[in-house]
């Protein structure tokens, strides 16, 4: 298959890079998330604050719950913002065509619960998915309501390095959301972060706080994350000898890396968003911070692993 490659957009700085990820405004998410849902007067004003900040991007998906709807009746009037919306998945079909009927349906009901004619991106939630027996006819789908102009790039989620090779070898890939933080590297080491960008495929990095697990105290870290303790002290070192937060250091060192272009962020309240905002401008002006993470367990860094960590620790 030919792989045709795109222009990239310029490169946009500081907050401007941030995009807001919107799982928590439908569903009880994240290991620290101790508020529950997002109300949607909180939604509301948070979508507000992304408007004075600069931030474009909204990530959302059909699988998060009441997230698309509480979005759409959000959108401040006037705002233009860049959505990204996510399939369901399609484990359950065992023939194409009905898969094919479902991602169409679904779509379009992410459409009229997010109260907009077209979003930015439609990732396949699941790589498994498009990866699979389904994936050309599911990807043909995405390919038609593209040429609708209903999709202006279509990608997938992905968790490992591997998925994204096996992609990129099987598709035009036009827009990825990955996982990556300071003590999260595979896909540098592994060189997919490099290829993704050779290809101008457009990046969305989620996970830059672990769900909140990378902003919590060494000393208060469960026995189950007990490995990452050292990881943390050495990353406080950093930020205490730059001058910065955790919560700051953390962003000046995912924004050190120029490949990505959107570094997704989930926020349980107005308070929390705000404090974001504010350690991000101090992020930017940050000298580059002298911090490699040691080697951690993977199980840590994928959240779908941490049900298969011993309670106890190492």
């Amino acid at each position: 298959m030919s792989i045709p490659r795109t222009v990239p957009e310029p490169r946009r700085e500081g907050s401007s890079r941030l995009g807001l990820g919107t799982v928590q405004f439908g569903l009880d998410y994240g290991i620290t998330n101790q508020s529950g849902r997002v109300g949607q007067e909180a939604a509301r004003q948070i979508l507000q604050l992304c408007v004075g900040a600069g931030i474009d991007t909204i990530d959302t998906a059909h699988d998060y719950g009441e997230s698309e709807r509480v979005v759409g009746q959000s959108l401040p009037d006037g705002a233009s913002f860049r959505i990204v919306t996510k399939t369901p998945g399609f484990a359950a079909f065992d023939d194409s065509a009905p898969a094919v009927s479902h991602l169409t349906d679904a779509f379009r009901f992410s459409l009229e619960r997010l109260r907009v004619e077209r979003v930015h991106g439609l990732l396949f939630h699941h790589p498994a998915d498009l990866l699979g027996a389904h994936g050309q006819a599911l990807w043909a789908a995405c390919e038609k309501l593209k040429a609708d102009g209903l999709v202006s790039k279509l990608g997938f989620s992905a968790y490992k390095g591997m998925e994204i090779d096996e992609a990129l070898d099987q598709f035009p890939i036009e827009i990825v959301q990955l996982p990556f933080n300071a003590v999260d590297n595979r896909l540098v080491a592994g060189g997919q972060l490099a290829r993704l960008a050779e290809r101008a495929v457009e990046i969305h990095a989620r996970s830059i706080f672990l769900q909140g697990l990378l902003l919590q105290a060494a000393t208060a870290l469960e026995p189950r994350f007990s490995a990452l303790r050292p990881a943390l002290t050495a990353l406080d070192q950093s930020c205490h000898e730059a001058g910065l937060s955790r919560l700051g250091g953390l962003l000046a060192l995912v924004f050190q890396r120029s490949e990505i272009d959107r570094f997704l962020v989930g926020v349980t309240s107005i308070a929390e968003f705000q404090a974001i905002l504010a350690a991000a401008e101090r992020a930017e002006r940050a000298p580059p911070l002298d911090f490699i993470p040691p080697a951690i367990d993977p199980r840590i860094l994928n959240p779908s692993g941490w049900g298969d960590l011993p309670v106890s620790g190492p």
